[in-house]
């Protein structure tokens, strides 16, 4: 009886501490550019590119392309004003004479869980959280006007839809700062 006792602690443990999702969380808020959008006449915006330690995993690149697209819908608005570009490289890029401002967005670390291993593995599979770096480089310049970094996170109890709306909350972050800093 002690025997089963235990056992059943010992699972309930472990069913209760589920994995937990650390990734490095940026030390504040995304610092202003030195440049303010506006200033620029072509906005170039690249793929989502994904460090190469996560890229490994098929959710991870799932979720990339899911952020990819949804960052290229809210930008895609952002900058109606301006000739906006969507290139599959930076060094598509060819200057024009207008001044052009070149958005580079990163995930620097990501851990996605994706719908079939929350069926079945629930909160044992842990939170999804994600932090990415947007560079963004003055190309008539030849120099970077800032990397701020976003960061979004869910834990393993936070429901389902918790896991895409990390994907989303972190994009329309990313979307708010342009918009805010315009």
């Amino acid at each position: 009886m002690k025997t089963i006792r235990n056992l059943l602690l010992i699972s309930m443990i472990i069913t209760l501490s589920a994995c937990a999702t650390r990734l490095t969380k940026p030390e504040g808020p995304a610092e202003a550019p030195e440049t303010a959008f506006r200033a620029y006449e072509r906005v170039i915006l690249t793929p989502i590119t994904i460090a190469p330690d996560f890229a490994e995993h098929s959710s991870n690149q799932s979720a990339r392309d899911k952020m990819d697209n949804y960052l290229k819908q809210l930008m895609s608005s952002t900058f109606k004003d301006v000739e906006f570009e969507m290139v599959d490289d930076a060094s598509q890029v060819v200057p024009n004479g207008k001044r052009t401002l070149v958005i580079q967005p990163h995930i620097k670390e990501i851990k996605f869980v994706n719908t079939a291993a929350r069926i079945f593995a629930g909160a044992m599979a842990g939170g999804s959280a994600v932090l990415m770096e947007v560079s963004m480089n003055d190309i008539n310049a030849s120099k970077s006007i800032g990397n701020p970094e976003f960061y979004a996170d869910a834990s393993a109890w936070a429901g389902w839809g918790a896991d895409n709306q990390v994907l989303n909350k972190v994009i329309e972050d990313i979307n708010f700062y342009f918009r805010t800093n315009y």
